[in-house]
């Protein structure tokens, strides 16, 4: 008798079923907990793109509105306010949204400064909107926009994470400033695009109407900077030599790849007479000498394109050697607006 009941007690003691059920809730808990945690933390990563995609947006188009400067001459300065409402149009426009909503004021930060291309040791990038004095820092004028966004968390609050968590995105852009004076946009246009050629050489305008796309892998038009490795403009301007029918060598520019597409839509304006530096042709990672400069009646324009016809305005043929077009002294071409950091 005494057998049988150990017996009966090592059985039930050696019996595991019961902690298999608690195992699989255990497992299941855990995992619940990790898909909770996968789930927010893509929604999170989500909206911090579209944050960011934004926040890029609104500093390239905010450094064109630092154009024109204020107190032209020695002592001219960008447009900060300008630029900054420049960049609040495009934060707040309706398609512009993070998480699906709109964005508001207390959304974002717009600030407007000095970008040091080549700051000194330990320098802190805070934007001053006086010119750094030393100009071995390649002070550039520069649009910096701050979103951030409360994002509701939905399952991670049940495995004790706290919601709304904040998130957040900073973009940079500059306006390299090798310009002076506006209506001369950083596209140069391919010397076959503005002129037919006739017998000897001759060159005329073809004044028919064009659609102007700045893509350097296309060879009619593409954006333009003055250096060569696309990171730090030079302050130099264009200097062409033309005599009648004869070419002479002008500046270089250097055509930039990955260029923003729809920078198009905040540089030029349906109406205004742009100049337009031309080359013997156009392609990408280049550089290439300007030939002469060409003016474009823009008729009407889309993000990444205008659309209208050269006209003659006295710029060809009756340019003279290391003249510059007339009204403009001289004229600067500036970079293309490009991000630099956070």
């Amino acid at each position: 008798m005494n057998n049988k009941t150990t017996k009966n007690k090592l059985t039930l003691a050696l019996d595991e079923s019961g902690a298999t059920a608690v195992i699989i809730a255990i497992v299941l808990t855990a995992l619940s907990g990790f898909v909770a945690l996968a789930f927010d933390i893509g929604h999170m990563l989500m909206v911090k793109a579209e944050l960011q995609r934004t926040a890029d947006a609104a500093a390239l188009a905010g450094v064109t509105g630092l154009l024109p400067y204020n107190n032209p001459g020695p002592n001219a300065m960008p447009n900060w306010a300008a630029g900054q409402a420049k960049a609040h149009t495009i934060i707040n426009n309706p398609a512009n949204k993070a998480d699906n909503q709109t964005f508001t004021i207390t959304d974002g930060a717009v600030a407007g400064g000095y970008w040091l291309l080549t700051p000194p040791a330990d320098y802190v990038q805070t934007l001053p909107t006086v010119r750094p004095v030393t100009a071995a820092y390649l002070p550039e004028p520069a649009i910096k926009v701050t979103l951030s966004r409360n994002v509701p968390l939905y399952l991670a609050p049940l495995v004790g994470v706290s919601s709304p968590k904040l998130v957040g995105a900073t973009a940079t852009a500059i306006l390299p400033e090798v310009y002076g004076v506006t209506g001369v946009p950083p596209i140069a246009v391919d010397i076959d695009t503005v002129y037919n050629i006739g017998a000897g050489g001759a060159l005329t305008i073809d004044f028919s109407q064009q659609d102007i796309k700045p893509q350097s892998n296309k060879g009619i038009a593409g954006w333009i900077n003055l250096s060569g490795d696309n990171s730090v403009p030079s302050v130099r301007f264009a200097a062409p030599l033309f005599a009648g029918t004869t070419v002479g060598t002008g500046t270089p520019v250097y055509f930039t790849p990955g260029t923003e597409a729809t920078l198009m839509g905040q540089l030029v304006q349906a109406g205004e007479t742009v100049l337009l530096p031309v080359v013997s042709d156009v392609a990408n990672k280049v550089w290439r000498e300007i030939r002469t400069w060409s003016a474009f009646k823009v008729e009407s324009k889309d993000a990444n394109s205008m659309t209208g016809h050269f006209v003659d305005i006295g710029y060809y043929p009756n340019q003279k050697p290391d003249e510059r077009p007339a009204g403009l002294n001289p004229p600067f071409i500036w970079g293309t607006p490009k991000l630099v950091g956070p």
